[in-house]
């Protein structure tokens, strides 16, 4: 097995068997890979380490997965950036039967240093305007066969607007919870991820983690610096830009499928949180314009 398919690449959410990926850009700088997992409901499977020279970047498009490192869960989902620096050793289990795709980026380690200032493994949020350029520039390299030089630089204008989600890991929020606490606000994490269209509430949540709704709460935005309404709104987002991505037209029919209760609710929030109308965002990601990519982040973020 080549460099190129080693590490998240090979097995970004484990069970290699169900797992294909697409090699996007391979160049001595960067390698791009459009990864699908079909892998069913599992716990852990085996203990495996990042043992290639680059160090990768995970970014779930649709599902969700759970990464062991260090001995502590992080989700992985579509609001979560998950970084494996060199010799990381993790596990993975797969908390639904949905599976997941996602983009992976492995950065030679001298490019690390200058993107990221040589950042060993973490897990980090993602801000809007990354998750619109994920989708952008994956759709980009995928239909558009650029050449190596666009290429380069579209993954390096996509690593640039990461880089500030990556210097601000999720760790830094939850070290104020103790061990079962950190696991509880993970453990609603996927249990939100595995269903963002639900229309939760905090009795409903509580119920189903056996804690207290105001303890929850509490624990989830002091572990994420954010509120689980807002989670679950950035999860249903995600889920309706790779939906426009793929050319949906009916934005009402979008925002009963993600959990909205109306399109213009769901068009609000979409442009409060991109800056983009639902309509503007699918233009530029259908057709995967390059050349929007800056626009696009400058708004959202």
């Amino acid at each position: 097995m080549s460099v190129a398919t080693k590490g998240l690449a090979g097995r970004m959410s484990g069970m290699a068997e169900h797992q294909s990926a697409r090699v996007l850009v391979e160049s001595p700088l960067v390698r791009v890979f459009d990864v699908i997992c079909r892998a069913p409901r599992s716990g852990y499977g085996v203990m495996e380490s990042n043992s290639t020279e680059w160090s990768q970047i995970g970014l779930p498009r649709r599902g969700v997965f759970v990464v062991e490192r260090c001995g502590e869960p992080v989700v992985v989902d579509t609001n979560t950036a998950l970084l494996l620096g060199l010799e990381d050793e993790y596990r993975v289990r797969h908390p639904t039967n949905d599976g997941d795709e996602g983009t992976v980026i492995a950065v030679a380690p001298h490019l690390l240093e200058d993107v990221l200032g040589g950042l060993g493994g973490r897990a980090a949020s993602l801000r809007p305007g990354d998750r619109l350029a994920v989708c952008l520039v994956t759709r980009a390299l995928n239909e558009q066969d650029p050449d190596q030089l666009e290429a380069e630089e579209a993954t390096l204008s996509l690593l640039a607007s990461l880089s500030h989600a990556l210097s601000h890991p999720m760790s830094e929020n939850g070290c104020r919870l103790g061990p079962a606490q950190r696991l509880r606000v993970e453990q609603t994490r996927a249990l939100l991820a595995s269903s963002p269209e639900t229309r939760w509430d905090l009795s409903g949540l509580g119920r189903a983690l056996r804690c207290s709704p105001f303890h929850l709460a509490r624990q989830f935005r002091a572990a994420t610096g954010e509120t689980i309404s807002r989670y679950v709104l950035r999860l249903r987002l995600a889920v309706a830009v790779e939906r426009l991505a793929d050319g949906e037209r009916n934005i009402a029919a979008l925002a009963l499928a993600t959990g909205f209760s109306h399109h213009s609710h769901f068009s609000a929030r979409f442009r409060r949180e991109f800056g983009l109308t639902p309509s503007h965002a699918r233009d530029i990601l259908t057709k995967s314009k390059l050349d929007e990519l800056r626009t696009g982040v400058a708004a959202a973020n």
